[in-house]
């Protein structure tokens, strides 16, 4: 299959400091020079040189993080989804974390305008002991009469697996001419976000001290926090525009950070 976009990256562990080993990328993918926000932890900015997805666009992006590296990952901008006419938007992404290592990957949020269809599917590799935080944000974009909801469809598929076990198989479909405003699909809100987390301290009492500090720091807002069968939570989050979104998987991934990896916040300097 010929990509659009492709972007192969590894990071490992070397004199207590991990560093990027390998990076490959072609097409309208690239990365910008790693950013050591954190003394032994690089920050990596993807980069989509074209400004935006359109009709009939397909993008390949692979990150291993060897044993005991971490590697922090975000985005330079968000993403973009414009009019697909003929051909859906498809983004593939394969994900391996090696034994006691952490990658956070928190990018900005995906953008979808009118007549917009999109294909994501995400697959995550884990060992014991590693750690994982990832966010997900879809929300809509302009349409010519200024209403949302004007994007075709957007399907994205999340599987993990942990120690080659299906842990999680996440399957969203937002189709807005199928009452997209109802119950039991967004109940009125527009936005949508996705924060999960995986590690080997992830248990019902974490989760609960967690669902409290969210609520208690945001009590104007519709989320919920389930556990996972096998130590990790996904957090989802409904509102009606991105920023509150953004705002409650930061205050998720500061407070995994503080009480899962002795860390404190990120900064990512993007503005």
């Amino acid at each position: 299959m010929s990509y659009t976009g492709v972007l192969d990256l590894f990071a490992s562990k070397k004199n207590e400091k991990t560093i990027i080993s390998s990076c490959y990328y072609e097409g309208a993918l690239k990365i910008a020079r790693p950013i050591y926000l954190e003394g032994d932890s690089p920050s990596i900015y993807l980069i989509h040189v074209g400004g935006g997805y359109v009709n009939g666009d397909s993008y390949f992006t692979q990150i291993q993080v060897d044993d005991s590296a971490h590697l922090l990952v975000t985005t330079q901008s968000s993403t973009k989804v414009y009019k697909t006419p003929t051909e859906p938007v498809r983004q593939q992404t394969k994900i391996k974390l090696g034994f006691g290592s952490v990658l956070e990957y928190i990018p900005d949020p995906l953008i979808a305008y009118e007549d917009a269809r999109f294909i994501q599917e995400t697959e995550v590799e884990i060992e014991r002991d590693s750690c994982f935080l990832y966010s997900d944000i879809i929300t809509p974009g302009w349409a010519k009469d200024g209403s949302f909801f004007k994007y075709d469809w957007i399907r994205s598929k999340l599987k993990i697996f942990r120690d080659g076990q299906l842990v999680l198989f996440d399957h969203l479909l937002l189709e807005p001419d199928h009452q997209m405003n109802g119950i039991m699909q967004m109940e009125g809100y527009t936005h949508i976000g996705t924060f999960i987390l995986i590690h080997e301290q992830v248990n019902k009492k974490f989760l609960d001290k967690l669902y409290s500090h969210l609520i208690e720091t945001f009590s104007d807002v519709h989320l919920g926090l389930s556990a996972l069968p096998d130590q990790g939570g996904i957090l989802r989050v409904l509102a009606n525009h991105s920023g509150i979104i953004e705002a409650i998987i930061a205050e998720a991934q500061t407070y995994s950070r503080r009480v899962l990896l002795n860390k404190e916040s990120i900064l990512w300097r993007k503005y």
